[in-house]
């Protein structure tokens, strides 16, 4: 709840290019040092409770308004936005391999310790002055549009909705899945490989976007994410054998990899004044409130249901299949974007 409210009154504030940079030193130094005043606040559970806010104040807009840098050097043809974000999963799979052996060592004091460390060590490689620095578009400041305003745009409403279906229908996954498969007799070996499996193809996803998926339009991406979630979702629930399990997981590359993708391209393409507006929308919705209600939803039908509640989640892509975004903003994102293919290409 902190990351949703964070990220639709504050994130939106950093509206230019110039103010990007400047927020992730701050954010990240800020964030640091709250982690380091967790060492101090046990078992105390109420300052816990207060640090834990305040450390989401500084993660939560964070996110976004890294992906907003990355988008902006994106924008320009400095950078392939797919290449870029693979590290954020490599990184994942270090940091929980890193913190898991630390763990076994110093025990779960550690963790803190370890992020701490990784925010403090962000703040002090965002001091390195980049060889191009971020830039607003024009040279009059763009007036920051309200989000309430932008939030009223059917497109933006259908665009809400669409990767909320897509990206909330991960929920069971990713609260129980673990469960189901060791009450099912699956070893815990074979769920840790599991995991390592939806994390590779995720990382090839994003490495191979480009090469892939570079001229398709954004609303033929959210449509095969879409069916990728039905097919993904209804093997999860129909079967536990490790075969049917591989492959399921095999499609995490398309649920997730490649919705992430369509959505930073859709946001790509924006007015530079509204740019700011939806990655903290998406951040703070689809992201952040959606996938929380469907966390405790998936709770809920994890206790009634075991693994039949994978069919609810497959039933998300359906409606998300037919959602349509509106054809000219649709077009202008398709065309803009195999622009920028060939003048990269050139």
């Amino acid at each position: 709840m902190t990351r949703f409210v964070m990220n639709l009154c504050v994130t939106p504030r950093f509206h230019l290019p110039t103010h990007l940079l400047p927020a992730i030193r701050l954010f990240s130094f800020v964030g640091a040092m709250f982690g380091f005043l967790h060492l101090a606040a046990t078992p105390d559970l109420l300052w816990l409770t207060v640090l834990s806010v305040l450390i989401n104040c500084s993660i939560g807009p964070s996110v976004p308004v890294s992906d907003a840098l990355a988008n902006h050097y994106n924008q320009r043809n400095l950078l392939d936005y797919g290449k870029t974000r693979l590290w954020g999963s490599l990184a994942f799979v270090l940091g929980s391999t890193v913190t898991g052996k630390m763990v076994e060592v110093f025990g779960p004091q550690a963790i803190i310790l370890l992020a701490a460390f990784g925010l403090l060590a962000t703040g002090f490689w965002t001091l390195l002055k980049p060889s191009v620095l971020p830039e607003n578009d024009t040279a009059t400041q763009p007036v920051r549009p309200k989000l309430s305003a932008v939030m009223r745009s059917k497109e933006v409403l259908v665009f809400v909705l669409l990767v909320s279906l897509i990206q909330g229908s991960h929920a069971a996954y990713y609260a129980f899945s673990s469960v189901h498969w060791i009450k099912s007799g699956v070893s815990d070996a074979v769920v840790g490989y599991l995991w390592s499996i939806g994390v590779v193809v995720e990382v090839t996803m994003f490495a191979l976007s480009r090469r892939l998926f570079g001229h398709w339009q954004v609303q033929s991406l959210f449509r095969l994410a879409a069916l990728a979630v039905i097919v993904r979702w209804g093997l999860t629930g129909w079967s536990i054998d490790v075969g049917v399990l591989v492959f399921a997981q095999s499609l995490h590359g398309v649920t997730f990899g490649l919705a992430h993708i369509a959505a930073m391209r859709y946001i790509q393409h924006q007015p530079s004044d509204k740019l700011m507006a939806m990655q903290a929308l998406y951040n703070a919705i689809p992201l952040g409130a959606v996938m929380a209600i469907l966390t405790m939803v998936s709770g809920e039908l994890y206790s009634w249901l075991q693994g039949d509640a994978f069919y609810v989640m497959a039933a998300l892509g359906v409606p998300a299949l037919f959602l349509t975004l509106p054809k000219n903003q649709e077009q202008n994102v398709g065309v803009t974007a195999k622009s920028a293919e060939i003048a990269q290409g050139e």
